[in-house]
């Protein structure tokens, strides 16, 4: 459940100004930089051939390069790339994150169903971190819908948050729930909801 050490980095660095860490930060930002030249195109706006797990940590890691080291460079290459998710799994009606039956690959379609509240999670924090940034009530409005479908605004119209146990299902299939209530799933749904209580 750990962001990117870019990330970490750069709520360390906030408190601490410390220029080595700094220089690590830089140097894992280019990291990023250089993958996502080395790949992406007019349609395919990402840092590698295929979308898989926790995807929104990668826009979202190098927004924070951005804005620790002033590099408008990593803010717009983060902007693209978050965006670029976006159309992905909001571009329907009822938000449709990556599968993790399988990679989504450039070219191909998207595999349906296999959703898992980290992921729901991650995309929520990032969007958060986009927000505030930016002002775009775009990511305010995908962050209410990627919420929601903790709360039935999924395939299934079936509530993943269980009030009952305070816990969290791990998981939505093609024609059920997946009833375990691990300690991941919670995780991220209590972080989900703590972001959201900003904006209630």
């Amino acid at each position: 459940m750990l962001l990117p050490f870019a990330s970490r980095g750069c709520y360390y660095h906030a408190f601490n100004n410390d220029p080595a860490l700094l220089e690590i930060i830089t140097y894992l930002a280019d990291n990023l930089i250089s993958k996502y030249r080395g790949v992406s195109n007019e349609k395919w706006q990402w840092y590698e051939h295929y979308l898989t797990y926790a995807n929104a940590v990668l826009p979202e890691a190098m927004l924070l390069a951005g804005k620790c080291t002033g590099s408008n460079m990593y803010k717009d290459t983060a902007k693209k790339t978050m965006d670029f998710l976006l159309s992905i799994t909001h571009a329907e009606e009822q938000v449709s994150v990556i599968s993790d039956s399988g990679r989504y690959q450039e070219g191909q379609d998207k595999k349906p169903f296999g959703e898992q509240p980290i992921e729901f999670a991650y995309t929520i924090l990032a969007l958060d971190t986009f927000y505030e940034e930016f002002e775009d009530e775009a990511y305010l409005n995908d962050m209410k819908s990627t919420f929601n479908w903790f709360l039935g605004e999924n395939h299934l119209h079936q509530i993943i948050y269980n009030p009952c146990t305070g816990g969290c299902y791990d998981g939505l299939e093609e024609h059920q729930v997946n009833l375990n209530q691990g300690a991941e799933s919670t995780v991220s749904y209590l972080m989900a909801r703590l972001t959201m209580e900003k904006y209630c």
